[in-house]
């Protein structure tokens, strides 16, 4: 196993509270799936400390949930190897559809990123290299970039005008083109011996920098500028186990899931700290997610503002209803209809 590097020049993590603010920033969750019982865990972004465990509670849909992407709406979509399927899910009302399925020829889907009204794939361990492209909007699945003697697609992310997808078969981070080819040259070239060994989920760092998940021996975390040369890692008993996601918490520490464990990484001195080790769990790839603000426009509170909240607003008009007044102003009428309607669907 290779010496430990110490990672030098990180972003700093306050360049985005200056950007959101305190307020966002304090409220902003890691959301990370838990494929050993189907359901989603909720982790502060600040300090990686446990929210919620049930966060998105399991169903008879979800069967073995890789990853999630947060649609410009809020809602989650979550790719699903098992069912080789993506879904998405309201964070508050679960399941709303199927985005992608065997029924749409998918393979495999592993990985995942939204660009420009696009949910991108990856096919993951299926028996064709596939990155899947589908509309937000729903639509025919297409093959976007055919992998077929490059090797397996895992993590992606949008990286320039095109992607960086990890390769699980030759250990390297390869660069896609916003036409789906894959360059010849790759962003990293890995020998899969003394450099990174099955890359798993990608983080960015901003400034082109990038954390990146080595899942086999010489498993830990590894960091990549944006010419590709590592410049820092995590390694050995710094690293207590196979990671599998990894992110940078607002702290400056770094998180990583494995197994049963979620882990913690002091930035200053490289110590691990257990967050989470639960027997029976099975902690994949962590995504950012500031949840939505309070619905004030869902009156019966059954997480989506609809007819049966237009119906109750109607029945106030007029009045000084303190349930239908949205916008307090003492009366209920067009003002508040707009709020309403402003709101339409799921919170």
């Amino acid at each position: 196993m290779p010496t430990n590097l110490a990672p030098l020049g990180l972003i700093a993590p306050v360049a985005l509270a200056t950007l959101v603010g305190t307020a966002a920033l304090a409220q902003d969750l890691l959301l990370i799936p838990d494929s050993g019982n189907d359901r989603i865990w909720a982790l502060s972004a600040l300090d990686g400390s446990v929210v919620d465990a049930i966060y998105v509670p399991a169903d008879d849909v979800m069967s073995q949930p890789i990853q999630i992407a947060v649609s410009p709406s809020g809602t989650l979509l979550i790719t699903d190897e098992l069912d080789k399927a993506v879904y998405e899910y309201s964070a508050t009302t679960g399941y709303i559809r199927t985005l992608a399925s065997t029924a749409d020829g998918v393979l495999g889907a592993y990985g995942l990123c939204i660009r420009d009204g696009f949910v991108y794939f990856t096919s993951g361990a299926s028996a064709t290299g596939v990155i899947y492209k589908v509309a937000l909007a729903g639509g025919p699945v297409t093959v976007f970039s055919d992998w077929t003697g490059v090797g397996q697609p895992r993590g992606i992310i949008p990286y320039g005008s095109g992607f960086l997808v990890g390769n699980s078969t030759d250990d390297d981070l390869e660069l896609v083109l916003s036409n789906g080819t894959v360059q010849t040259v790759p962003f990293h070239d890995s020998d899969g011996f003394i450099g990174i060994d099955f890359p798993q989920q990608i983080w960015p760092l901003g400034g082109g920098n990038v954390l990146v998940a080595g899942f086999s021996d010489p498993y830990g975390l590894y960091f990549y500028d944006s010419q590709g040369l590592q410049y820092g890692a995590y390694l050995g008993t710094e690293v207590f186990l196979s990671p599998r996601g990894c992110a940078q918490l607002d702290n400056g520490d770094y998180m990583y899931t494995g197994g049963t464990r979620i882990d913690r990484i002091a930035a200053k001195n490289g110590a691990n700290t257990n967050i989470v080790n639960q027997l029976g769990t099975s902690f994949r790839w962590i995504t950012r997610f500031t949840p939505p603000p309070p619905c004030p426009a869902d009156l019966d509170g059954n997480g989506t503002v609809n007819g049966s909240d237009l119906a109750v607003l109607l029945g106030a008009w007029g009045g000084a209803s303190a349930v239908a007044d949205l916008n307090a102003d003492g009366v209920v009428n067009a003002s508040d209809l707009a709020v309403m309607l402003g709101s339409w669907g799921p919170c």
